[in-house]
């Protein structure tokens, strides 16, 4: 019996005249996991007196018992009734269904009980095993098949203090019926739909079938290989006598983890005077960067191959030279996208010179003379940007 079958669909009980004296008993209302908003006892209460014409069938003395038991099975809310005798044994049994009304539910609930209860027969004999009253239909109502009493009487012993709920396992979706099953509906009459018992699944809505796994949706794919071209504005220490400021030009590719980049960079001294030299000194390099990405930040190794040139402004004390430099460093930073293909980045590097000439005054003199200035052990190198994703 489905809660449907009575508040919804318009089936009735049976309008008889009350028993002056109908069958007394015990309530006891369980609400498993999951249905504490579920009306409670007093509701319960309310609308089997209620059905009754207000007669209160219950008495906390009495010596039969209904225990109601409201739990979630699959996504939907179900309820079973038990009458039990003074020693336990069960005399009566009905279950409902419902989808999400929980209000619903347990109007039907007290629709069943106040229909049982009513019943001339259970008063006469109390102690005897029973048959559920009937239902007749309202006027123009379907009629609801009869029900087997060894199946739709006998659901799942309900949850109590004793017995406490069992937890709910997770259960596969059902799979889509075959092609000679019809699927049950909302619309199709109660007469033409099975009669729900405890040994019976509750009606699932039909899925669509599966598409064949060789003919199912792909994954998105992973973010592809990219090419990346940046320039930036760079400020070096030690990489030309004083502080040198220049820019950077680079063009590369990007993984989704690591990049690898080709960068031209050009700086330009600031200082005039070099050990007391008037002359202007500029290096040009480029450097291959391989960095490891990581969200926002990443961190490079990188190396360099370029030439120093000092100029001095009198020629009759310095020479001009090209000076080779090789090195190599490290290079961190953090980049921020400011849209889907633009990104500004910052970054700071250290490089270590391996092969630096130093500038002297007189390049291939006979005697050596202190140079007028050679390279740190470590240079430092800052430099912002931007970086597009072409």
């Amino acid at each position: 019996m489905t809660a449907a079958a009575i508040s919804a669909l318009g089936i009735a009980p049976v309008q008889a005249e009350p028993n002056a004296t109908p069958t007394r008993v015990r309530l006891e209302l369980i609400r498993g996991p999951g249905v504490e908003d579920c009306p409670d006892e007093q509701f319960l209460r309310a609308q089997t007196i209620r059905k009754m014409d207000g007669v209160d069938p219950y008495d906390a003395e009495a010596p039969l018992t209904m225990t109601a038991s409201i739990q979630r099975r699959r996504g939907e809310l179900t309820a079973s009734l038990f009458l039990l005798d003074r020693d336990g044994r069960g005399l009566w049994a009905d279950g409902f269904s419902a989808g999400k009304d929980c209000r619903v539910l347990v109007t039907a609930m007290a629709v069943s009980i106040a229909v049982l209860l009513d019943d001339d027969e259970l008063a006469a004999a109390p102690g005897a095993p029973t048959a559920p009253p009937e239902l007749s239909a309202a006027p123009g109502a379907p009629t609801a098949p009869q029900q087997p009493v060894q199946q739709a009487l006998r659901p799942e012993e309900p949850c109590s203090p004793d017995r406490p709920c069992p937890p709910q396992p997770v259960h596969a979706p059902a799979p889509a019926p075959l092609p000679h099953e019809t699927p049950l509906s909302d619309k199709t009459p109660l007469s033409d739909k099975t009669p729900l018992s405890d040994k019976t699944p509750l009606p699932h809505k039909t899925l669509p079938t599966p598409a064949p796994s060789g003919s199912s949706v792909p994954p998105a794919p992973a973010e592809r290989f990219r090419w990346v071209a940046g320039l930036d504005a760079v400020t070096g220490l030690g990489l030309t006598p004083g502080v040198a400021l220049g820019s950077a030009l680079s063009i590369g590719g990007r993984w989704p983890a690591w990049s690898a980049a080709l960068e031209i960079r050009g700086l330009s001294s600031l200082s005039g005077r070099v050990d007391a030299v008037a002359m202007s000194v500029s290096t040009v390099t480029a450097d291959v960067v391989l960095c490891l990405n990581r969200r926002a930040l990443f961190v490079c190794g990188l190396a360099e191959i370029g030439v120093l040139r000092a100029a001095p402004s009198v020629p009759f004390d310095a020479a001009s030279r090209l000076n080779l430099r090789v090195g190599t460093g490290v290079r961190a930073g953090i980049a921020w996208p400011l849209s889907e293909n633009l990104s500004v980045r910052a970054h700071a590097e250290v490089v270590h010179p391996v092969i630096d000439d130093p500038i002297l005054r007189h390049p291939g003199a006979a005697v050596r003379e202190r140079p007028v200035w050679s390279a740190p052990a470590l240079a430092v190198a800052l430099g912002i940007g931007l970086q597009a994703k072409l």
